[in-house]
């Protein structure tokens, strides 16, 4: 997936994934500088099933946040462990790359959602 100006635009708006899954799941919240984003994950079988999301950060804090759900929908928990911040900016137009604050709101959404799969994940 490859995000064009005109989704950008639009998740500023009407973002996917904006709220609670339906189904159960487990949250995790990161805050940074009075920032916030929840990360909220439903797993089946390993796999993450469906995913939300809660933020009070605005514009690009509903991309960000929308498109990480949007990136670990049907992966794995391994899968969703290894993702970074640079692996979700990749999905940006590379005029948005290198964007310190764009890089900041998505390690902050990266943060949340590993928190979000602790629960899941095998324990040695």
């Amino acid at each position: 997936m490859s995000l064009s100006p005109e989704d950008i635009e639009l998740r500023s708006f009407d973002p996917p994934h904006l709220g609670m899954p339906g189904w159960a799941c487990q949250v995790g919240r990161w805050e940074d500088d009075s920032r916030f984003v929840e990360i909220f994950v439903a797993v089946r079988e390993g796999r993450i099933i469906d995913t939300g999301f809660l933020t009070n950060i605005p514009g690009d804090g509903l991309v960000c946040a929308s498109v990480y759900c949007d990136e670990v929908l049907q992966k794995t928990v391994e899968e969703v462990q290894s993702i970074r911040e640079q692996d979700i900016l990749a999905l940006f137009p590379p005029q948005m790359q290198g964007n310190t604050e764009l890089e900041e709101i998505l390690r902050i959404c990266v943060n949340a959602g590993q928190k979000s799969i602790c629960a899941y994940l095998p324990t040695t």
